[in-house]
């Protein structure tokens, strides 16, 4: 079954990739469809917990690794970005507990170099459905962040450590 969602996420990321030297929408510009410079790359770890009602599994480490890409002109309001994160999770369960996930994520500067973020959107696999969250976000360089997040989706919870790569 994992081979089967990072097949998915393997054939996702090929697409983002192809993309970055798609033939541009507006010919006399010749500007890709995206922009490389946009793009980020991370992983992280996670400690992941199940509603004990519905089974009798409790709390396992996980991991995930994801991409994100940066959406300059998609500004909610001054000072808050956004992105679209897409990613495959083990959340390290003994049964087959592995997902795909997309999110639109939206960050902001706290003071200085911590940041904040949240985030709302699908997870599909062992734990289909609405998954949502938010965190703090620390500035190590201008190339990458450190992250601590709380996720919720319909019966995983984590509470996560991710790093993130900007490609730019």
């Amino acid at each position: 079954m994992i081979q089967k969602y990072a097949i998915h996420l393997a054939g996702l990321f090929m697409a983002l990739v192809f993309s970055l030297s798609v033939t541009p929408v507006l010919a006399d510009e010749h500007q890709p469809l995206l922009d490389r410079n946009q793009f980020s790359i991370g992983g992280g770890i996670s400690s992941n917990s199940i509603d004990t009602r519905k089974n009798d599994e409790n709390n396992e480490i996980g991991f995930q690794l994801f991409g994100a890409y940066h959406l300059p002109g998609v500004n909610l309001m001054d000072g808050v970005g956004s992105s679209v994160e897409f990613g495959l999770m083990d959340y390290g369960f003994r049964r087959d507990s592995t997902g795909i996930w997309a999110t639109f994520t939206v960050d902001g500067l706290i003071s200085g170099d911590v940041g904040w973020l949240a985030r709302a959107g699908l997870d599909i696999g062992d734990d289909s459905g609405l998954m949502m969250g938010a965190g703090i976000s620390f500035l190590i360089d201008l190339k990458s962040d450190l992250r601590f997040e709380y996720v919720v989706r319909d019966d995983v919870d984590s509470w996560q450590v991710n790093y993130l790569y900007h490609l730019k």
